[in-house]
């Protein structure tokens, strides 16, 4: 679970948000599956912890602590010659307590770059793998019910540069990517901009009620304007997580290679079985030839036999 935050009424320092543990535009690589956690974000400030504005002027934290990930490649895409199967490794920071300081701390203290040749992700064993697996958060993607919700999140105002301290982030709220839309509202947000006495309008949408696809033709998330703005109060479990239900699709990777083999092994016995029973048709010893007749010659002697036969008929 997410350390305490430093935050008594909850109005100030890190707030609860959702995210993509891959970046934060609740987007996911193609050779990864869907995941997304709840973490603290710092986006508020008490008044007067600091100046109006300026480019030193915005919530970043100032304690945090670690989320560690772990997700296999799901597409053979990052495959190489070996043709091993990749795992990676991904950390995100979770805020406890914020400061003011400058607006890059922003995301690099929230996607942690583990290595310099990688970037935001490592490179890891697949018996590192299955050891940290089940330490992973839960996977809000993953959550019965998950789409009856509209999940938290924020967006940097677009004049934040000038805006004064307690509008640099804008409060909207979300359905998680694969889930349906089914109601939301565009309205215009009042901000204040330093040195400016008249309040400037910047327009927000929110969606207000989402439901899990069921094949309707009701527009969804992912045919929308990625930029739209979303915030929920509704709490939903974080932290460390064995439940297999989160990692479902991790454990059906896992096993897909057994399933593979035995798939392979069961139609090269059934194809073996095919060839003897061919070969044995053609000595009218087979199972084909007992249900088709198999040799064109045997029609012939059908023939024959019908014809023999309704004469018979005939004569009594």
């Amino acid at each position: 679970m997410p350390a305490v935050v430093e935050s008594s009424l909850g109005t100030t320092g890190p707030q609860r948000e959702v995210i993509s543990i891959y970046n934060d535009d609740f987007t996911t690589p193609p050779s990864r599956p869907q995941y997304f956690i709840e973490v603290y974000r710092c986006v508020k400030l008490e008044v007067g912890e600091c100046h109006s504005s300026g480019p030193s002027t915005y919530p970043v934290p100032k304690t945090t602590d670690e989320i560690e990930i772990v997700v296999p490649d799901i597409t053979n895409k990052d495959r190489d010659s070996s043709d091993k199967k990749k795992f990676y490794k991904y950390v995100v920071h979770n805020h406890t307590a914020c400061q003011c300081g400058k607006l890059k701390y922003r995301n690099d203290r929230l996607y942690k770059t583990i290595t310099n040749n990688e970037g935001l992700f490592l490179a890891v064993s697949a018996a590192y793998f299955k050891a940290k697996f089940s330490q992973n958060p839960v996977n809000l993607i993953r959550v019965c019910n998950v789409c009856n919700i509209t999940q938290p999140r924020y967006k940097l105002h677009p004049n934040h540069f000038n805006v004064v301290l307690q509008y640099k982030y804008l409060a909207y709220q979300q359905c998680l990517p694969g889930c349906v839309v089914v109601k939301n509202e565009t309205f215009n947000k009042q901000t204040f901009i330093v040195s400016r006495n008249s309040p400037v309008s910047v327009p927000l949408t929110n969606d207000i009620l989402c439901k899990a696809y069921d094949g309707d033709k009701t527009q969804q998330y992912g045919k929308n304007d990625p930029q739209k703005l979303k915030s929920s109060s509704s709490e939903a479990p974080v932290g460390n997580s064995s439940d297999q239900d989160a990692n479902y699709e991790i454990l059906v990777y896992i096993a897909s290679g057994k399933v593979t083999l035995a798939a392979f092994l069961l139609s090269l016995v059934l194809f073996t079985i095919l060839i003897m029973d061919f070969t044995l048709c053609r000595r009218k010893k087979g199972f084909l030839y007992a249900l088709l007749g198999c040799k064109s010659d045997d029609a012939d002697h059908f023939c024959q036999r019908c014809s023999k036969r309704n004469r018979n008929e005939i004569a009594v």
